[in-house]
């Protein structure tokens, strides 16, 4: 049966087929009516040339199935399977948006908030088919549809393969596209549901840079090089991207799968835990959308990123994988796995300022009050037990010059009380793994940021607070480690100033943009202002040998145990 532009074909005698949407490996999918149930869908009909063959035609039925059993919202539900004819098809939920394909040819680059939301939703809906036991093996923009609503759904389950069944593939042929293949797959060894992670990570390099990270002549070159070449940093193709996503990329494709995310979960984390998050996801919301993050005010970006539309984020503070809300009835192709264990967040409505005062609770007159007494008994308090010699304290933003990497320690005033623990020493030139062992050990939790550097691959470079400074039971200890692949250009000569302590860590890092060096941050849980810097490494005063400064900065006082790639 042919179904190449007559619009007006039925299949099984229930599908009246349309236009053609899409064209994959094994078929076409075409926009089609359900005349029995009157709703939109979308067939699969495999192509003429593959009818006749028993494996294609196998894989095909095994897509539906292996499809049909997934049920997540982030994925396309299989509705039906059948023959008519000499014509396999299945039948899909149509979502009507864009392949992220066509959005980075027609748009370019994403903005780095529109990729973490894209690539959260990917990692929901691999969560959930690697769960079943499923690896999709394909993970590419063409099997991303991106709803009007921002909601992503994964399409095409064509080459997946259950964890454990035997494979349609003689051994060494290589499945999936060979931009994104993972080096096992290209060595035509057994795909987990790490190298569908090593995909996205290639995935989410795409987004944020706007091209795949290796081109070559022929697809067997370009997934040659995916066998022993690093994949290049984001940052190193587009300036003043968030060093922390460089640390995703790095880690989602490592060569080696046991180097990379536990799970997609983990790497969900990693992305739902970078403060930048908020900043860009406030940058993209276009002013005055029904739906937001938080109230904002209209920003200078907002047009250039409103053909991606804003879902419904926790705050920055939140540690939670969000499962965005399901799809309506009438949404692109994807298919559905079992649903996460968490019930799926909607989306947070924005509400006027009037509806906030008209929210129960007591009025903002006795909050004030409420907060004034509390800060009278505390300072009583202090000054009851320093006594009458009691220091006075430090201006924000002033301490003496440093001339150690250790880094500035924030005002006196906002460091942890002591439980008579102090940052072990030797923890400088350890390897990353043993050094969190050992804080983990002493009852604290760990973050780290990753610089490029000259230092060994994953040696501990500093920390905060310093070796040998008061830490208690709880808080958070920050690693400096090092990544290497020491930058090309190195400021050696840049001596970090002082009087960035107490700042916010947008003034500083606009306040160190001009000077040739390279910024990032680590967030660590704290009392203090979010966003303020309170220390930095190296310490003021003290050069930056790989021109590196890290900026250690105020983040909610609930926030987890890793800040890096971790």
């Amino acid at each position: 049966m042919s179904v190449e532009s007559s619009p007006t074909v039925r299949i099984a005698e229930r599908y009246s087929l349309r236009e053609r949407i899409a064209v994959g490996g094994m078929g076409e999918v075409h926009l089609a009516t359900d005349d029995r149930l009157g709703r939109l869908v979308a067939v699969k009909v495999l192509a003429a040339g593959f009818a006749d063959s028993p494996d294609f035609v196998e894989r095909f039925r095994r897509e539906a199935l292996t499809a049909a059993a997934l049920s997540h919202p982030n994925i396309a539900q299989v509705y039906d399977y059948g023959v008519d004819g000499d014509s396999h098809f299945i039948v899909m939920e149509y979502a009507e948006g864009q392949d992220l394909a066509h959005v980075i040819r027609e748009h370019g680059r994403l903005t780095p908030g529109d990729a973490v939301r894209v690539a959260e939703q990917v990692c929901a809906a691999l969560g959930a088919a690697h769960r079943a036991g499923v690896v999709h093996r394909d993970v590419k923009p063409g099997n991303v549809i991106i709803r009007p609503d921002g909601t992503v759904k994964v399409t095409d389950f064509g080459i997946a393969r259950a964890l454990g069944q035997a494979s349609l593939t003689d051994t060494g042929t290589v499945m999936g596209t060979a931009a994104y293949v993972a080096p096992e797959q290209a060595r035509g060894e057994a795909t987990t549901p790490s190298s569908d992670l090593y995909s996205l990570g290639i995935l989410l390099f795409q987004m944020l840079t706007g091209s795949v990270p290796f081109d070559g002549d022929t697809p067997v070159a370009i997934a040659m090089r995916h066998l022993d070449e690093p994949v290049p940093l984001p940052s190193s193709r587009v300036a003043d991207l968030p060093a922390n996503l460089d640390e995703v990329v790095v880690r989602a494709t490592a060569k080696s799968p046991a180097d990379r995310y536990a799970d997609a979960d983990a790497m969900a984390a990693a992305l739902i835990g970078h403060e930048m998050r908020a900043d860009a996801a406030t940058r993209a919301l276009p002013a005055g959308e029904a739906t937001s993050v938080l109230d904002l005010a209209s920003d200078s970006t907002a047009a250039s990123t409103a053909m991606m539309p804003t879902v419904g984020m926790p705050s920055s503070g939140e540690r939670t994988v969000v499962t965005p809300v399901p799809a309506a009835p009438d949404a692109p192709v994807a298919a559905a796995a079992p649903t996460a264990p968490t019930t799926p967040a909607p989306a947070v409505t924005r509400r006027s300022s009037a509806a906030s005062r008209r929210r129960s609770g007591p009025s903002p007159l006795v909050w004030v009050l409420l907060v004034a007494v509390v800060a009278l008994v505390g300072i009583l308090g202090y000054v009851l037990l320093s006594g009458s010699d009691a220091p006075a304290t430090t201006a924000p933003g002033t301490r003496p010059s440093a001339t150690s990497e250790k880094p500035t320690p924030a005002p006196s005033t906002t460091a942890p009380p002591s439980d008579g623990s102090t940052v072990p020493g030797g923890l400088v030139g350890q390897q990353r793994d043993a050094a969190v062992n050992e804080l983990i050990g002493l009852g604290v939790n760990v973050r780290w940021v990753l610089v490029r550097s000259t230092q060994p691959d994953g040696a501990v470079m500093g920390s905060y607070p310093a070796e040998g400074q008061p830490m208690t039971k709880g808080q958070t200890v920050a690693l400096v480690v090092s990544r290497g692949h020491a930058p090309d250009r190195v400021n050696s000569s840049f001596v970090v100033p002082d009087g960035l302590v107490g700042t916010s860590a947008k003034d500083a890092e606009k306040s160190l943009g001009g000077e040739d060096v390279r910024v990032t941050r680590v967030t660590v849980p704290s009392d203090g202002d979010s966003g303020q810097v309170l220390a930095t490494w190296p310490s003021a005063g003290t050069r930056t040998a790989d021109g590196i400064v890290v900026l250690v900065v105020s983040g909610d006082a609930k926030g987890g145990s890793s800040d890096g790639d971790g």
